[in-house]
């Protein structure tokens, strides 16, 4: 009986040491507790691991879109636009897996999420004239509407899940005002990924 007890006993002392090991090394790949206000200081702790330093004070994270466990935001660092993705754990807490950032008013991409495919689109208007666009993946059309123009926009619209280009056809990308005016040719219309 007490060999049955000991036995217990060190095998709920593992149950716990793992359990403890287990939690800090999740709180550990998952260290971001997101807040907007301390996102910028994220984002350059994380790009300063191997490039130039980045001032947190320089970075801007515009509006984001949650698509299953990621999140995608818009931002800016000095004239450059980019963006960044988060992956949120169980508990609720974040990491970042990708950013990226360029020249252009543009970034794009498509993504996969629980078995559906989403386009993302985002960028720079800063005269606030952009209410909708059209745009052609793989000779598909999308109408993307922008209910608030602003600044600067991050747009989604699920797509066909045959989709199999990444990226949109920036030869067919059209843009609109509220007016309903084609309004393409005032902008810039070159960037990069999402």
């Amino acid at each position: 009986m007490k060999i049955a007890a000991k036995t217990m006993k060190r095998g709920a002392a593992a149950f716990i040491l793992a359990a403890a090991l287990l939690a800090a090394w999740h709180h550990f790949s998952y260290p971001i507790e997101l807040n907007m206000v301390t996102l910028p200081k994220e984002i350059a702790a994380f790009h300063n691991r191997g490039s130039e330093e980045w001032d947190p004070s320089e970075i801007t994270v515009y509006g984001g879109v949650r698509l299953g466990d990621r999140e995608y935001y818009l931002m800016e660092i000095g004239e450059y636009l980019g963006s960044v993705t988060l992956s949120r754990s169980l508990t609720g807490r974040y990491r970042i897996e990708y950013l990226r950032y360029g020249s252009g008013e543009l970034r794009d991409a498509v993504v996969e999420s629980e078995g559906k495919k989403y386009l993302l689109l985002g960028g720079r208007d800063l005269n606030a004239r952009i209410a909708r666009m059209t745009v052609s993946i793989d000779g598909r059309s999308y109408e993307l509407e922008n209910p608030n123009p602003g600044d600067h926009f991050l747009l989604c619209t699920e797509i066909d899940s045959r989709t199999e280009d990444s990226h949109i056809d920036l030869d067919r990308l059209a843009l609109y005002n509220e007016e309903g005016e084609d309004i393409t040719e005032l902008y810039d219309l070159h960037g990069g990924g999402l």
